[in-house]
């Protein structure tokens, strides 16, 4: 990669990474990157520019220093999410000259006369006060964190628990992998915050712990599996290392799951719906370990 190609790259992921603060509330770092930040990632950039990145894209060139420049229809689609025509334009912005330092009185005038008037409005326009929803676990108490969860009021998707005035009286709907799904009127009357209880999702969080555990009584977690999953359950595991995705019924599931020696560990459940009180579609992957995901 050329360097000065190399360098223009580094800074289109400080400006990526900026932009993502700013419209998806994800504040860290690219390499810190979680699992749910980048699925957010990936949707909004397939919404804004009806293409995306794969998971392993993103662990490859965001997450890690990769010494290989990425194709130009996905620098043209990165530059596009965050406002330019394409990587030509980025390219041209960071190499143009700066402006001149000598300005006219009469642009410093002018631009006097813009923040006086900006001063102003400020002043005298009001301003949308912004609450904040905090949730909890209604079983432990702690705090849930936001990217845990897919929050939507008026089927808009909110990528911040900040709210505006504007929206009281709304109905915000929370819901998780591991948690319920909870449908919250936002009172007319609510202060500076909001706290929102969730409940559990007591069958995802078992398959949780089966995947990290062994077990004494196979048996017994097979009837479990048996109640929990529903029988045309359609389960999908997720293989972002190989940029796919592969289809298991309920017994190929079960039978990975409990075998001796466990073929399936450390799940993280990605998406899961019900049907007559069991699981009907599963959404996972396997994680290497509990501490990091490659």
């Amino acid at each position: 990669m050329a360097t000065d190609h190399y360098h223009s790259f580094t800074l289109l992921k400080k400006e990526i990474q900026q932009h993502a603060a700013y419209k998806l509330g994800i504040t860290k770092a690219l390499a810190d990157w979680s699992l749910q930040d980048i699925r957010d990632f990936q949707t909004d950039l397939e919404a804004v520019c009806k293409s995306a990145v794969s998971e392993k894209w993103v662990y490859t060139h965001f997450k890690n220093q990769s010494e290989k420049l990425p194709r130009i229809d996905v620098l043209n689609l990165l530059t596009a999410w965050i406002g330019y025509k394409n990587w030509d334009e980025f390219l041209r912005k960071h190499t143009t000259e700066k402006p001149k330092q000598n300005k006219t009185r009469a642009g410093v005038v002018g631009f006097t006369g813009i923040l006086l008037l900006v001063g102003f409005a400020w002043m005298v326009f009001p301003r949308k006060a912004h609450m904040v929803i905090v949730f909890k676990d209604a079983y432990t108490r702690k705090s849930i964190e936001i990217h845990e969860l897919t929050l939507k009021i008026n089927n808009q998707s909110m990528a911040t628990a900040s709210i505006s005035s504007d929206l009281l009286g709304d109905t915000l709907v929370a819901d998780g992998p591991y948690y319920k799904q909870k449908k919250v009127r936002i009172p007319t009357d609510l202060g500076d915050t909001l706290m929102v209880e969730l409940l559990p999702d007591d069958y995802a969080l078992m398959l949780n712990f089966f995947s990290r555990s062994a077990a004494d009584d196979l048996e017994k977690r097979r009837v479990q599996l048996m109640e929990a999953i529903h029988p045309e359950a359609k389960i999908f595991q997720s293989h972002p290392q190989f940029d796919g995705i592969e289809l298991l019924n309920r017994e190929e599931f079960m039978e990975r799951l409990i075998l001796p020696i466990n073929s399936l560990k450390n799940l993280e459940i990605q998406h899961i719906i019900y049907k007559d009180e069991k699981i009907y579609r599963l959404q996972f992957l396997q994680k290497p370990d509990d501490s990091e995901i490659n």
